[in-house]
């Protein structure tokens, strides 16, 4: 019994040595590479962490196409970031003017029609509209319309909630 109680003794002396020298041989935060940096002062934004000359248009591709994924494959388009005339909450605004806007929105990659139509427009005026912005965004991307079909476009009329598909796309 003595034996046992000795074996038990020494494993818990051996244990408690090694528990104790992995505790103290921890490298202090004192001495860490991280306490030798400045603290950084609340009041400071993140936005004066960037360099002055940063610009969100830094991160936009520059070639001279750029490749869309869709459930339908990949369609390759011009890059409209170089021609693109407003940046917009992480949107890209393609075109604007008094009938309609046209934009990208980079993180689900969705173009936006938005046809800007008084309430007393006639739907002939409408659809007009509509067909002219849906050919401006066939011409920004220099795609045919099979192409644009593949990308995923939302079409927004004046007062409605809903949106619709490009007029020429078949099946959406």
């Amino acid at each position: 019994m003595k034996k046992i109680i000795y074996t038990i003794l020494i494993i818990a002396v051996i244990g408690g040595s090694i528990y104790a020298w992995f505790y103290f041989s921890k490298p202090s935060v004192e001495n860490s590479p991280a306490a030798e940096l400045p603290p950084v002062s609340s009041s400071q934004s993140s936005s004066s962490l960037l360099p002055s000359s940063y610009s969100i248009t830094d991160t936009f591709p520059k070639t001279e196409t750029i490749s869309i994924g869709t459930t339908q494959g990949t369609v390759e388009v011009k890059n409209f970031y170089k021609t693109l005339i407003d940046t917009e909450e992480g949107s890209i605004i393609m075109a604007d003017n008094e009938n309609y806007q046209i934009s990208y929105d980079r993180s689900d990659s969705k173009f936006y029609i938005d046809l800007v139509i008084a309430s007393d427009y006639r739907e002939r005026g409408n659809l007009y509209s509509q067909t002219k912005a849906e050919s401006e965004l066939l011409n920004i991307l220099g795609i045919g319309q099979q192409d644009a079909c593949k990308l995923n476009v939302l079409v927004f009329q004046f007062g409605q909630n809903d949106s619709t598909s490009l007029s020429f796309c078949a099946n959406q």
